[in-house]
């Protein structure tokens, strides 16, 4: 059995499927050059004419080049699911079918993937109650020893406190900017990143118009002491993160109150922001963090995710 992982490109995801690979039957389904400029080619013709040109054949001869069969696995995940040929190889690919969903979709979507894959999981517990999909643990790029050795990377001390930030505005910067205000003037030192989108409109001094390259992003998590997550509204589900947090030994604030439910949540590691309190918030940066149990992080190891996705070898598909 093998398991191919088609559409994951981020930089941590590379990461993740290259470690796999290293001790799993586990490889990377690229889309091979000739075949995305004939897709290109059938789309501008059809820009042209009303008909309507199958790349059925194309996915076909995508999957034959890597004499796929019905014992192996598809992992794909919700951002890449209807790009370019990816819909076709997904469709005439003969063995099981998986998507992972990590961030927020409609019904609409939903109902459509159901036709296609045998298997739909999201990281969000409301999520699959809303849409009845199957619940999956989210999962870290790294297992615990790696993460480890990493962590032994800091560049140097941290004084005063570093305090991290970087991910999209997505119609969040005027909080992001006020708790940067907050924590500065308890005295931290503020390395926050707002990457500008569409939602982008009063710009201020974290601004940037680019993401960091997961290496720098990577150290800069690493060299900071505490890590700040500002959740999307209707988001609930574990974040990468809260995972980052626990698994280099960082502590969080967080406008996430679900993580209170967490079985490794501790009042010294994870602090809820809901307004400011400048006595409780100085009084968690300057507490000691107690130790997290770094067997139980297991579960969020990506040997874990894939012995999940594994076990669905013979399942019927999802209705």
């Amino acid at each position: 059995m093998r398991v191919f992982f088609l559409g994951w490109k981020a930089r941590y995801e590379q990461i993740m499927i290259d470690g796999l690979a290293e001790s799993h039957n586990v490889h990377k389904l690229h889309i091979p050059a000739y075949a995305k400029r004939i897709n290109r080619t059938i789309r501008s013709l059809q820009k042209k004419t009303p008909l309507t040109i199958s790349t059925s054949w194309l996915g076909r001869l995508v999957n034959a080049s890597k004499s796929i069969s019905a014992k192996d696995i598809l992992i794909c995940n919700e951002g890449q699911a209807k790009r370019g040929l990816n819909p076709s190889v997904i469709k005439t690919f003969k063995g099981v079918k998986v998507l992972l969903i990590r961030d927020l979709v409609d019904a609409p979507f939903i109902d459509e993937m159901r036709k296609i894959f045998d298997r739909i999981y999201s990281f969000d517990p409301e999520q699959c109650r809303l849409f009845g999909i199957d619940y999956l643990e989210q999962f870290f790029p790294f297992n615990a020893e790696a993460a480890r050795k990493l962590n032994t990377k800091k560049l140097e001390p941290s004084r005063p406190i570093t305090c991290f930030f970087l991910g999209r505005d997505k119609g969040r910067s005027q909080r992001i900017e006020e708790i940067a205000n907050d924590l500065e003037s308890l005295g931290c030192s503020i390395k926050f990143q707002i990457v500008k989108d569409e939602s982008s409109v009063s710009l201020s001094k974290y601004h940037t118009d680019s993401v960091l390259p997961y290496e720098e992003n990577l150290q800069k998590v690493i060299d900071a002491d505490v890590l700040i997550e500002i959740n999307q509204p209707g988001q609930s589900g574990l974040t990468l993160r809260t995972l980052e947090a626990a698994f280099f030994d960082k502590k969080l604030i967080t406008t996430n109150k679900a993580v209170k439910d967490l079985y490794f949540y501790d009042p010294s590691r994870f602090y809820i922001f809901e307004e400011f309190d400048k006595e409780a918030i100085s009084q968690f940066l300057a507490s000691p963090s107690k130790p997290i149990d770094v067997e139980a992080m297991k579960k969020h190891c990506p040997e874990t995710m894939l012995k999940s996705i594994r076990e669905l070898q013979g399942s019927s598909r999802c209705n």
